[in-house]
């Protein structure tokens, strides 16, 4: 019995820990190719095209929960590239690396597209923090998360206990608190969408038409989605002049001015 509390408290804290993505990476992709996880993806497909249309910039980074690009489309970047976060598990991506400790100077991507990359880090803020620096000034974050706020994010809380995928072990990040956690880093959010509103165990097949529930939903706009999407601008302030902007000249007193050939005569100490 004196060890049971302490096992007890190892097993349950094991089963909340949110595990590092790139040991989660493999778990979480093949949850993806399940009913509930293609579902998802095809509600979140029709989400980004919604919001992303008119983002067009040069650079484009992918930062993504499993090693291949799940969100796919043209939204009129020059160059899109993604970044993975396990060796072992590369897939569509050019460069390995923590997603809190980015390989890129600062200010040089336009557009950071975050899928599921937020919640199922083990440091969230600090992910956020350094897309924040590779972003240019005037830079757009568009952000896929889970809602804890939904029949989907509720559902974490049993299944965590009973399952051993990676899928329900994440950050409950709400809406709320992310925008305040944008605010903080000078960012504007300036768009934001949910989608997958059914119960999870009724989800229909994503080849067919969306239900009663989904369609409701996205008419009303309501807030309990299984997913949201946030799309915001990095804000740059720009100082301001306080009162007149003429210059203001020194005025210097006027001495009178000395004759070039004049010829200054100094007494000698002899005269008188």
């Amino acid at each position: 019995m004196r060890n049971l509390f302490p096992i007890s408290k190892a097993y349950f804290d094991g089963k909340h820990r949110v595990m590092p993505l790139a040991e989660a990476q493999a778990s979480l992709e093949s949850w993806f190719q399940t009913h509930n996880g293609r579902y998802l993806l095809e509600r979140e497909q029709r989400a980004l095209h919604r919001v992303m249309p008119e983002m067009g910039a040069h650079r484009m980074m992918h930062l993504g929960v499993t090693p291949h690009q799940l969100l796919t489309g043209e939204f009129n970047h020059l160059h899109n590239f993604s970044i993975g976060a396990a060796a072992e598990y590369p897939g569509d991506s050019e460069v390995v690396s923590d997603y809190d400790a980015l390989p890129l100077p600062s200010e040089t991507v336009d557009t950071v597209l975050l899928h599921h990359a937020l919640e199922f880090s083990q440091y969230p803020h600090e992910v956020l923090k350094e897309v924040a620096r590779v972003l240019t000034p005037c830079g757009h974050m568009v952000l896929v998360v889970l809602n804890p706020i939904s029949f989907f994010g509720l559902t974490k809380w049993p299944a965590r206990l009973l399952s051993t995928q990676a899928v329900w072990r994440h950050h409950s990040l709400r809406h709320r608190r992310l925008l305040d956690w944008l605010r903080l880093l000078n960012f504007q959010p300036i768009k934001a969408v949910s989608g997958g509103f059914p119960m999870p165990l009724l989800w229909p097949r994503p080849d067919n038409d969306v239900g009663f529930m989904e369609r409701i939903g996205q008419k009303y706009g309501l807030p309990w989605g299984a997913f949201y999407m946030v799309v915001a601008r990095k804000y740059v302030a720009k100082p301001m002049l306080l009162g007149s902007r003429r210059r203001k000249f020194i005025r210097i007193p006027a001495v009178p001015a000395v004759k070039k050939n004049s010829v200054i005569k100094m007494p000698f100490s002899g005269e008188k």
